[in-house]
C-alpha cells in the first residue's frame, strides 16, 4: 500500500514536469543495450550516436548521460529523447538511461546505476569512439540530483555500487535543470504547501535505508544530498531553474552555485524569472535558447570547441547571482 500511495504522488508531480517527446529533424544513429543488471534485473540505456561514422582512426568524441526526471519514483529515459537527438547533432554521444526507483530501489541505489552508466561508456569508450576523459552528465528534477551527485562525488566509494567495476565514475561536467540539491528543506512540512508536504513523504522514503552512507552524524536527508559533498575537487556546474518553480525552489540552485564559487569551481546560475517546473517539456523558443546555453557550457568544459567566456550573453538567458541581480559581463 505504501508503494502505490507513493507512486500516486509522484505521478502527481510528474504531470506537471513530464515533458512533450517528438522527434527532431536531426540526423543521428540510435542504439539500445543493457548497461547493467542489478540483482538479475536489466538496466536499459539508448545511445544517440552522431551521424559521423565512429570507425577506425575516427576522433574520440564527448559523451553525456541524461538522467530523466519523476521524484525518483516514475519516469523513463524516453523523456529526454529531444536532448539527446539535439546533443548527437552537434557532435556528443547522448546516452539516456532508466535507473532503478522507488518504492523498490532507495538512495542510493538510482546513484549507483547512474554511476555503473558512466563506468560503461568508459568501458565501451572504444567501440562508440568515446573520450573517456571527457563525459559530461546532464539531469532534470530528481535526475538533476543525481546528475549533481556524480560532479560532487567522483570516485567516492560510499556510493559506487557493485556494477561495471574498474573505470573511474567521475563527470567532468554536470547540467542540473530545476533540481533539488538539499533534502533537508523537505524535512520542515510547512515549506511549499502542499506540493512540499508531498515531497517531504517521497524523500522520507527515499531515504529510509541510510545504513552505509550516512556518517560523521548526520541526517539521512543531509547525506542525500549532493550540496553536502560540494568540495574544491567537484567538477563544473550549470543550473537552470525556473523562478516561479512551487515545486523545487529556486533557491536550491542558488544556494549551491554560491557554495561552488565560494568553493573556487566552475559554476553558471541561469534563472528564467517566469518559468515554472519542468519547463522544458514543451517545445518553445526558451527550450531552444537555453540548450544553447547547455551546449555553450559542455563545449567549454569538455573541450568541444571555443566558447565565449560568458555564453548566456549570445542565448539572451542571464546568468544570475544568488542576489537575484544579473552577473556582470566580465
Amino acid at each position: 500500500m505504501k508503494g502505490l500511495t507513493l507512486g500516486l504522488m509522484a505521478c502527481a508531480l510528474l504531470l506537471v514536469s513530464m515533458p512533450v517527446i517528438a522527434e527532431s529533424a536531426s540526423s543521428y544513429q540510435r542504439e539500445r543495450v543493457v548497461y547493467a543488471e542489478p540483482d538479475g534485473s536489466p538496466l536499459r540505456m539508448t545511445l544517440y550516436l552522431p551521424d559521423e561514422p565512429a570507425g577506425e582512426g575516427s576522433e574520440r568524441r564527448p559523451a553525456v548521460v541524461l538522467l530523466h526526471g519523476g521524484a525518483w519514483t516514475v519516469g523513463w529515459r524516453q523523456q529526454l529523447n529531444w536532448f539527446c537527438e539535439q546533443l548527437a547533432a552537434q557532435g556528443y554521444v547522448a546516452a539516456t538511461l532508466d535507473y532503478r526507483t522507488i518504492p523498490g530501489a532507495v538512495f542510493p541505489k538510482p546513484l549507483h546505476d547512474a554511476k555503473a552508466a558512466v563506468r560503461w561508456l568508459r568501458l565501451n569508450a572504444e567501440q562508440y569512439a568515446i573520450d573517456p576523459e571527457r563525459i559530461g552528465a546532464l539531469g532534470k528534477s530528481a535526475g538533476g540530483h543525481l546528475a549533481a551527485f556524480l560532479a560532487v562525488t567522483g570516485d567516492n566509494q560510499t556510493f559506487e555500487g557493485d556494477e561495471n567495476p574498474g573505470p573511474s565514475s567521475a563527470v567532468q561536467a554536470a547540467v542540473c535543470f530545476y533540481a533539488p540539491f538539499d533534502l533537508t528543506y523537505y524535512e520542515a512540512r510547512n515549506n511549499n504547501g502542499v506540493v512540499g508536504r508531498i515531497g517531504g513523504r517521497i524523500i522520507d522514503y527515499f531515504v529510509s535505508e541510510p545504513d552505509g552512507y550516512v556518517q560523521n552524524g548526520m541526517t539521512p536527508a543531509e547525506a542525500a544530498s549532493p550540496i553536502t559533498y560540494a568540495g574544491p575537487k567537484s567538477s563544473p556546474m550549470l543550473f537552470i531553474h525556473g523562478g516561479e518553480d512551487g515545486m523545487v525552489p529556486v533557491a536550491q540552485a542558488q544556494a549551491f552555485h554560491e557554495r561552488l564559487r565560494e568553493l573556487g569551481v566552475p559554476t553558471e546560475l541561469i534563472v528564467l524569472p517566469e518559468q515554472r517546473h519542468g519547463f522544458t517539456r514543451y517545445p518553445s523558443q526558451t527550450r531552444e535558447e537555453v540548450f544553447q546555453d547547455v551546449i555553450a557550457f559542455l563545449d567549454n568544459h569538455l573541450e568541444q570547441s571555443e566558447t565565449a567566456e560568458n555564453p548566456a550573453a549570445e542565448s539572451g538567458n542571464p546568468i544570475l547571482t544568488p542576489s537575484g541581480a544579473a552577473a556582470p559581463d566580465s
